[in-house]
């Protein structure tokens, strides 16, 4: 079985605060206070990273642990965070010289500092996490170690602990421009000896909004794909954030003769099931060969899509776990190890890729559509089944009565190219916008040089008006 990837965001990310992307200002004010600990004077016990996520806070802290030559204890949302489990290790373990490997507290004149490393602190307000919040004001108060909060929403965690204010530095961290990101994607391409076109690096910067750990999870998954795919899918990277996992639960599904550790892949990943059914159907007949078990695992499937199904109608997500089931250890035990995993075997779901590729035209066929409907007092399903054929007939055949229609549904050049059956930079879309344009002009004019239509042409439209402006 071929070793998969790990994931990139981990691998790559920075080891140094001379690594971190952008936040010059923001680092800056990181080391500043790191000093303060070093010299022993430091004014705040903690400091507080806020920002969006995926910008590098937390590569931040582990970075500055790292320069430092400190120890980390890390903290996040996957762990016990009540008022016991953050006494024993950020209270009681920060008042200490030094901790143990498990956060435990150990009475040693060591003396090197450790950093406690507090992450999604905002969201510290569940009832497991009951009391947490007080026990971290508390600790900030006496710690004899450097405390780090890293959150997403600064007034969430103020407002409910407000004591934090005074306790910690705000360091706030931005989102890094697009050339910054395409910058750290070209340092990972020469890593990983990735042969991707600067093209390519530049989309995938420009779609991640900032969000570098985005960034590089869509990098590292258009790398899966063929040289001929990656160049086509790159232009429209309407899904995102794959996580390698994913990759990795379906090989054990197909390749593992263990029913258990197939179950635990699935329990395990970051995806819902309704959302990993559609990768593991498109993959399941690439891998899968044999006529029969392919047709006993695609049952499988079936049947698990079924208890989907009843999820998404009844809201119970109870019937999650059978779904999952049937779809990990029952593909699993038809799969077996008789279907070796090469690097090409598995790939990106068709159907998603189509659904990337149409966004923008749905979207555009959904405004359509809700305009009908308020135009025409019913709903957007009825408009497309019986108002939208008549009206493409009606677009094609007659031009004023295009314009008219396109002027009162106040039409955009994509939904009046939806209409006429063209594309939305034809010359008839043009032509249909420019004469309401010059239409708008001529409204504004004083009423005496207004071009008159002849009478029947004016009968006509204001005919073809009243059909649909109820009023």
């Amino acid at each position: 079985m071929p070793e998969h990837p790990v994931d990139w965001a981990e691998t790559h990310r920075p080891r140094s605060l001379n690594e971190i992307i952008g936040n010059s200002a923001a680092v800056s004010q990181l080391k500043s206070w790191a000093d303060s600990w070093v010299k022993g004077k430091p004014k705040k016990k903690g400091a507080i990273l806020i920002g969006d996520p995926g910008i590098g806070k937390t590569s931040a802290a582990h970075a500055l642990a790292n320069d430092y030559g400190w120890d980390v204890i890390e903290l996040n949302a996957s762990d016990s965070r009540n008022a016991s489990a953050v006494d024993r290790i950020v209270g009681h373990g920060s008042r200490a010289d030094s901790f143990s490997a498990d956060g435990s507290y150990r009475s040693t004149a060591e003396g090197h500092l450790k950093l406690i490393i507090f992450d999604e602190a905002d969201n510290l307000f569940g009832r497991e996490d009951y009391g947490g919040a007080k026990s971290i004001v508390n600790a900030l108060k006496e710690s004899a170690q450097p405390i780090v909060l890293i959150v997403n929403d600064y007034y969430e965690l103020t407002r409910r602990a407000s004591g934090v204010k005074q306790l910690v530095l705000t360091i706030k961290f931005t989102r890094p421009d697009a050339q910054q990101v395409t910058s750290a994607l070209e340092r990972i391409v020469l890593k990983e000896k990735l042969e991707i076109t600067p093209e390519t690096i530049q989309r995938i910067a420009n779609h991640s909004g900032g969000d570098i750990r985005a960034a590089v999870n869509d990098l590292q998954s258009v790398s899966l794909l063929s040289s001929e795919a990656m160049e086509e899918i790159s232009k429209d990277l309407g899904w995102r954030d794959v996580p390698p996992e994913v990759y990795e639960t379906l090989e054990t599904i197909f390749s593992s003769n263990s029913l258990a550790d197939s179950r635990q892949s699935l329990i395990s990943l970051d995806e819902t099931p309704d959302r990993f059914i559609t990768w593991l159907d498109d993959n399941l007949p690439r891998v899968i060969r044999d006529p029969m078990d392919r047709a006993r695992a695609i049952d499988l499937v079936s049947r698990a899509d079924i208890y989907l199904g009843r999820v998404s109608r009844r809201k119970y997500y109870g019937l999650w776990s059978y779904a999952s089931d049937l779809m990990s250890m029952g593909v699993c035990q038809v799969s077996g190890d008789k279907y070796p995993i090469y690097s090409d075997s598995l790939r990106f779901p068709e159907y998603l890729m189509r659904m990337s590729r149409t966004k923008a035209r749905r979207k555009t066929i959904e405004s359509l559509l809700d305009k009908l409907a308020v135009a025409m007092h019913t709903s957007p399903s009825i408009a497309r089944e019986s108002i939208v054929p008549y009206l493409r007939s009606l677009f094609a055949s007659d031009r004023e009565f295009a314009i008219e229609m396109s002027r009162t549904l106040e039409l955009q050049a994509g939904e009046v190219a939806l209409l006429l059956g063209v594309e939305a930079d034809s010359d008839e879309v043009e032509k249909v916008l420019a004469s309401i344009a010059d239409d708008g002009k001529k409204g504004e004019e004083p009423e005496g040089n207004q071009e008159q239509l002849p009478p029947m042409e004016r009968t006509q439209v204001d005919h073809q008006r009243s059909l649909f402006e109820f009023r």
